[in-house]
C-alpha cells in the first residue's frame, strides 16, 4: 500500500479501504491469506517524518494443531503505528509494515475452538467426531520414566 506522502494535508489524512490478501505473501497448506485486509489508518506528516496510526482486519485460513482441519480466524491489529523518516520521497509504501503487524496477529499455535480434542495418536480418529476403540495408554506420556526413579531420603 502506498500512499502519497506529498499530498497529505497538514491536519492529517483519514485513509480507508482494503488490501488484496497476496500483499501477506504467504501462501502455505497450514496458512492463507484468501480475504482482503481491511485498514483504516490517519497519515499525518510532522516536520520530516511520516506517522501513520490506526487498525488492520482481515481473515486468515489456518490449519488447526490439534484436528489438523482448515479453519478462519479473524485477526485485528488494533494499534497499527508506522513512524519513518522522509527523504524527501513523494511516496510512502506501508506494505511492508502492514505484513509485519499482521504476522504478529498469528496465533503460535492455531486452534480452531478451545474445546478441540484433536486427533487420536495411535489410530488417527478426530475425536471432535466421533469416540474411536483404542485403549488408553499405559504411559504417563513422555515423563513416565521420572516416576519410576527411586529417589533416596
Amino acid at each position: 500500500m502506498k500512499i502519497n506522502v506529498k499530498r497529505i494535508p497538514p491536519a492529517g489524512e483519514r485513509l480507508t479501504g482494503v488490501e488484496a490478501g497476496w500483499i501477506m505473501e504467504l501462501d502455505t497448506p497450514d496458512t492463507q491469506f484468501l480475504h482482503e485486509i481491511a485498514y483504516d489508518l490517519l497519515a499525518q506528516v510532522q516536520g520530516l517524518t511520516l506517522l501513520v496510526t490506526g487498525t488492520l482486519r482481515t481473515t486468515a485460513t489456518l490449519r488447526c494443531s490439534r484436528c489438523l482441519k482448515m479453519f478462519e480466524q479473524l485477526l485485528v491489529v488494533r494499534e497499527f503505528v508506522v513512524h519513518r523518516q522522509l527523504h524527501g520521497e513523494d511516496f510512502a509504501d506501508l506494505t511492508a509494515d502492514i505484513r509485519e503487524d499482521i504476522l504478529l496477529e498469528l496465533p503460535q499455535r492455531a486452534l480452531c475452538g478451545a474445546q478441540c480434542k484433536g486427533l487420536c495418536p495411535d489410530c488417527g480418529q478426530d475425536l471432535n467426531e466421533a469416540r474411536c476403540g483404542c485403549r488408553p495408554r499405559a504411559d504417563a506420556g513422555r515423563w513416565a520414566v521420572l516416576d519410576q526413579l527411586k529417589l533416596k531420603r
